[in-house]
């Protein structure tokens, strides 16, 4: 089995969702001796935001007006690779807390890149995996309750993880909800 664990809050070990993500890792691994992790924190080593050329280069319409240097060749081969690492996944453990009504910037951007990747290879086969997104945050007072920004964000999420081909997504908002993930997991 591998495992996919990403994490993107900002505040560092204590948040929830890293809390979240670890402890679900580690019962993972509890289940599966062989499986192999890769880690990715998002916060502590941010990819460059996508810009025009990039986008360009990642999403296959490149300009050939536009000079193709070393530093873009190479963040056009780190979006391939982190295309593949995601497709090489069996359950991806996803931590994104909400931040301002949205997910952090650095989770967002390394989203851009898979779904951008992913529409240039429409007609090969996905890989299925499963899922475990971690969301946490919003402790916003007042206007659209928690509870409803919380289920809109988790639905937004969950259509463009389908989109990348993710067969089953779980949504953990805390302990409870991982081990009720878990153990479909361990059934499967």
């Amino acid at each position: 089995m591998n495992i996919l664990h990403i994490d993107s809050c900002a505040l560092g070990d204590s948040a929830t969702s890293r809390q979240i993500t670890a402890a679900a890792v580690t019962a993972l691994m509890a289940q599966h001796a062989q499986a192999q992790v890769l880690y990715r924190d998002l916060a502590a080593s941010p990819l460059s935001h996508v810009s025009g050329p990039l986008l360009q280069a990642i999403s296959q319409r490149w300009d050939a007006g536009i000079p193709m240097n070393a530093e873009l060749r190479a963040e056009a081969l780190q979006s391939a690779s982190l295309l593949q690492e995601f497709h090489d996944a069996d359950v991806i453990v996803l931590g994104a807390p909400m931040h301002n009504f949205l997910a952090p910037s650095t989770l967002k951007v390394w989203m851009d890149r898979l779904l951008e990747l992913q529409g240039t290879t429409t007609g090969e086969p996905r890989r299925t995996a499963q899922l475990l997104l971690v969301t946490a945050g919003c402790g916003v007072p007042g206007g659209e309750s928690a509870e409803d920004l919380m289920h809109n964000y988790a639905r937004q999420l969950k259509a463009a993880f389908e989109y990348l081909g993710v067969s089953r997504v779980d949504v953990v908002r805390g302990l409870a909800d991982l081990q009720q993930a878990l153990d479909v997991t361990q059934a499967a």
